[in-house]
């Protein structure tokens, strides 16, 4: 099921500000930090499993996995039984599923970003195009000022133009419908 972009990215910021707050537990060396860490692991493993995510799902499992293992005295590289520098151990395999983990979000994120950017790019260049060619003016964008009212105005520009309907059908490949009204909210904002 596609997930509304604006909301994804919300998601995706969410979770590297709350890594980010993990990592300032592992810098500080808490004895809170493995509770912090092992919580938000928990927490990003349900989101990726509710989005149906299994790529990531098992990114963050092998992680899971990894820190399981050092934990029970275990190298989980060298498959051998640690007795001295275990705290250590785990400490660096923490350090690494924490880079893991934000590079994984950071590639996420920009993803979702780049969508977002090349729909607002299409959009805006739409949007002057009927600005210039006297379909848009100023008092119909500063009448265009909730969702419901540029819901409206976009379906019945795709009703009467053939050129906008297919626009629509490029966007509508990446985006849902309120994306697309979302984008044209803020680009209302931007040329008012």
């Amino acid at each position: 099921m596609q997930e509304l972009i604006h909301h994804s990215t919300q998601t995706l910021e969410f979770y590297l500000d709350k890594l980010n707050k993990v990592q300032e537990f592992y810098l500080s060396k808490s004895f809170d930090f493995d509770a912090h860490f092992e919580a938000f692991l928990h927490e990003l493993l349900e989101y990726f499993k509710a989005k149906g995510n299994t790529t990531y799902e098992s990114e963050v499992l092998k992680i899971m996995s990894t820190i399981s293992t050092v934990k029970r005295g275990f190298n989980p590289v060298k498959m051998e039984k640690v007795s001295v520098g275990k705290r250590d151990l785990v400490s660096g395999f923490s350090f690494s599923g924490i880079e893991n983990i934000h590079g994984f979000l950071i590639e996420l994120l920009a993803k979702e970003q780049k969508k977002l950017d090349e729909a607002e790019e299409l959009l805006s260049g739409l949007m002057i195009s009927m600005y210039q060619n006297g379909i848009l003016d100023d008092v119909k964008i500063k009448d265009l000022n909730s969702i419901s009212k540029i819901e409206t105005f976009w379906n019945q520009l795709i009703s009467q133009n053939t050129t906008i309907a297919g626009i629509n059908k490029k966007l509508r490949l990446t985006l849902l419908a309120e994306d697309i009204y979302l984008l044209i909210e803020k680009i209302c904002a931007k040329i008012s």
